[in-house]
């Protein structure tokens, strides 16, 4: 039971990654749920099969931590661009990837 929920929370993480790399790290709040509602979702029915979704989520949960303390990850800001439109300065939102360091080189 166990070992279903990790060897399934690998899975889906290892696929979380592979799609976006540094910024799955960086978002690893909203990966983490997404994962966790994906195997609960999946294993939905028996208390075995959600106890093994609860230890898959666990376990994507440590990983991610670990992850995004120890490697270079990326997250999306918003910041405001000034831009002159018919004579008026307005300001727009410009979204950009940003490059972070891990939290062990502070």
């Amino acid at each position: 039971m166990l070992l279903v929920g990790i060897a399934s929370a690998l899975g889906l993480l290892l696929l979380a990654l592979k799609i976006g790399g540094r910024k799955t790290i960086g978002h690893d709040v909203v990966v983490d749920i997404l994962i966790t509602i994906t195997l609960m979702v999946s294993f939905y029915g028996t208390f075995s099969g959600m106890a093994a979704a609860m230890a898959g989520g666990l376990v994507a949960s440590v990983v991610l931590f670990i992850m995004k303390k120890t490697m270079k990850h990326e997250k999306l800001s918003l910041k405001s661009k000034k831009v002159k439109y018919k004579d008026i300065k307005v300001s727009r939102p410009t979204a950009k990837w940003e490059q972070y360091d891990p939290d062990w080189k502070k």
